[in-house]
């Protein structure tokens, strides 16, 4: 890229106002910002400072990789810019084009962070399964309704076991079909968004490939 580059005292100076932004107007958020007291400790913390101090104007991904190159070389050709959305960060832009709005976090933040308060004031299965739009977390099959994979059949609701190793309270549950709930059995752990995430049993190491049992006896072997 042939753009002129900020030079590091223009972007400690932007990570330092963006950090008194956060603190304000993010902060109360829960809007995750790198723990950095000077701009190029972290990658994130680099793609931050450089979309801050270009304000309002779009920045392509290669400007900012060109920052990483130069203040911290270590890092990989490729910044993924667009994972700082995951962090709460509103960007917008599009073709490898970002611009960072810093005073409010991104709608699909506030709306993850409303669905899990929600899902700490559930009190009961049915306002559990409301927050999930009466649909199942893992699959998003909608309770009532046909689900076409298995005929006619409609779909029922249960309280699947996030983790089948804890007891069934309120914040261990997600509302599974019932196809999801006995296809998983017990063998997996879910997030909350009805993802699997980790192993629960034995019984899927079994049905795997020889390779893959392979693979995973010696990553143990490492371990142990």
């Amino acid at each position: 890229m042939c753009k002129k580059l900020p030079t590091q005292t223009q972007l400690q100076e932007a990570w330092k106002e963006l950090r008194e932004i956060h603190e304000t107007h993010l902060l109360p958020h829960q809007v995750k910002i790198p723990s950095a007291e000077h701009y190029s400790e972290r990658a994130k913390s680099i793609w931050l400072a450089v979309l801050y101090f270009h304000g309002n104007e779009e920045v392509h991904k290669d400007v900012i990789s060109d920052v990483c190159q130069r203040d911290k070389p270590e890092l990989g050709r490729d910044q993924q810019v667009r994972h700082l959305k995951r962090d709460g960060w509103r960007l917008t832009g599009k073709g490898g084009y970002h611009q960072l709005d810093p005073y409010q976090p991104s709608a699909e933040w506030v709306t993850e962070r409303n669905r899990q308060a929600g899902r700490l004031h559930a009190d009961t299965f049915d306002n559990l399964k409301q927050l999930y739009g009466n649909s199942c977390a893992t699959c998003g099959a909608t309770e009532g309704r046909p689900d076409p994979r298995y005929g006619q059949d409609k779909v029922i609701l249960q309280q699947g076991h996030m983790d089948p190793a804890k007891p069934a309270t309120r914040d261990n549950i997600i509302p599974q079909c019932q196809f999801c709930n006995r296809a998983y059995r017990s063998d997996f752990v879910f997030d909350d968004k009805g993802r699997v995430y980790a192993v629960a049993d034995v019984g899927p190491v079994r049905r795997a490939s020889r390779q893959i049992q392979r693979t995973i006896f010696e990553w143990l072997k490492s371990v142990f």
